[in-house]
């Protein structure tokens, strides 16, 4: 037993290093992703599947020139005409509901600007009422607006100072989208502090003297699901800060009204399921996934034969945009500059997109605290204690039954609390004990032996 014990510890700890190793480092996310996609498929009817798709425009997408435009200097800024395009490509699709995030604004000199045409919100009004993205900042009483825009209030319940507040609208959605849009703020600019840490978060509520407005966030994910402003309500009286979309959605957020995006939720770049239609053949439905605009422009060129392939292998994408919240955005290389705690560079548009998705299927995630993960450690080092003064005949289903025991109980308090925590730990620690009770003669083969 003493050997067995010894080699287990000291192989144990070297574990427990290279655990807390790729936890930094993030080397073990493919095994992590793993884990917690099992422990969401056993979760049952706590969680739901998102309904998102993102619509990104990303570095293959080439803003138009006409005339005139063609000699000036290409900065990756967009026309009027690209987004009204952009928006037609969309609209196409009879989405249920749309965020335009983008806060553009535009060179009056360029043709493709020329309002006289109004090509945006020509393009706007095929669409169903939009949410349209705002920036807005807390400059101080004297940068207050003489006209403030006009934005949606939701109930409060408790004290509202807590929550981040702003005093003007620095970024104004273009007159022509608003024409068929509703205003939401999607950034606050003088909150500096939300990706600190590498813990990512992003306004949900934000406060305007004693009016509390719903982000671009909250207002695309509760507009997708038919509720409306005066349906949702901040609970800041219970301890547990919250906002209630009707009976829909309870949304964890910090006193400032922020939401966390959790590191790992399982929303990786594709979530499918796949169902059977009326014919019974398979069928598959896209969860939350993504398009770029370039892929979008293939659907007008039906007579083409690569576009007939590229139409044939995302067509459960193309479907997509009818059921899901779309949220148009960019996503190009220069925008990726949102690290996570894994190490992950993202987009805003991405995590804007990570979060409606968390919120619609109640990923609100969360990892044990040290303490609860060092006491699983400690567990398993206690049942080695145990199961090590075994022969080796009884040792090994022993072995396997607590192994078992021990996983199960990870799923079940994944499925009770949303909790969970890195699978390397206990996986490989209990891989371990396995390996020494097998391998390692116990105390009495030792005396045997001797």
């Amino acid at each position: 037993m003493r050997q067995r014990l010894l080699t287990f510890a000291v192989f144990g700890i070297g574990l427990i290093a290279l655990g807390e190793w790729g936890l930094r480092s993030g080397k073990f996310a493919g095994l992590d992703q793993t884990w917690l996609e099992f422990c969401i498929g056993n979760a049952g009817s706590k969680l739901k599947a998102p309904a998102v798709t993102v619509v990104r425009i990303d570095d293959s997408y080439e803003p138009l020139r006409i005339g005139g435009d063609e000699t000036l200097s290409n900065d990756g800024s967009l026309s009027r005409l690209d987004y009204a395009t952009i928006l037609a490509f969309v609209a196409k699709f009879q989405p249920r509901s749309v965020a335009f995030l983008p806060t553009p604004s535009f060179d009056e000199t360029l043709t493709l600007n020329k309002t006289d045409i109004a090509p945006l919100k020509d393009a706007a009004m095929q669409l169903p009422k939009l949410v349209v993205a705002s920036a807005v900042s807390n400059d101080g009483e004297q940068a207050r607006e003489a006209t403030p825009l006009a934005y949606a209030a939701v109930k409060v319940e408790g004290d509202a100072t807590t929550l981040l507040p702003f005093t003007r609208t620095v970024r104004v959605p273009d007159a022509q989208i608003l024409a068929n849009g509703i205003p939401a703020p999607k950034t606050v600019e003088s909150a500096r502090d939300l990706s600190a840490g590498g813990v990512l978060r992003v306004p949900l509520v934000v406060r305007r003297g004693d009016l509390v407005v719903p982000s671009l966030l909250l207002s695309a994910v509760a507009n997708h699901a038919g509720i409306a402003p005066d349906q949702i309500t901040v609970k800041l009286d219970d301890g547990q800060p919250r906002v209630l979309a009707g009976d829909v959605f309870s949304i964890p957020i910090e006193n400032d009204g922020t939401l966390i995006v959790p590191d790992r939720a399982g929303l990786g770049a594709v979530i499918k399921s796949t169902t059977r239609d009326d014919s019974g053949a398979k069928k598959e439905i896209d969860h939350f996934t993504s398009l770029t605009v370039e892929e979008l422009a293939y659907t007008g060129e039906a007579n083409d034969e690569v576009a007939k392939r590229i139409l044939s292998g995302f067509q459960s994408r193309f479907d997509s945009l009818k059921d899901n919240l779309v949220l148009i955005g960019f996503d190009r290389t220069s925008d990726r500059r949102l690290r996570t705690g894994s190490g992950e560079t993202l987009s805003e548009t991405t995590l804007l997109a990570r979060a409606a998705a968390t919120i619609q299927s109640g990923r609100h995630l969360r990892w044990w605290p040290s303490w609860a993960r060092w006491l699983a450690v400690f567990m398993i080092f206690a049942a080695a204690t145990i199961l090590f003064r075994l022969p080796r005949g009884k040792f090994l289903p022993a072995a396997l039954v607590t192994g078992l025991v021990f996983l199960a109980a990870k799923v079940m308090v994944f499925s009770s609390t949303l909790s969970w925590t890195p699978p390397f730990f206990v996986l490989s620690l209990l891989s371990l004990l396995l390996a020494v009770g097998w391998i390692v003669p116990g105390d009495e083969a030792a005396k045997e032996k001797g």
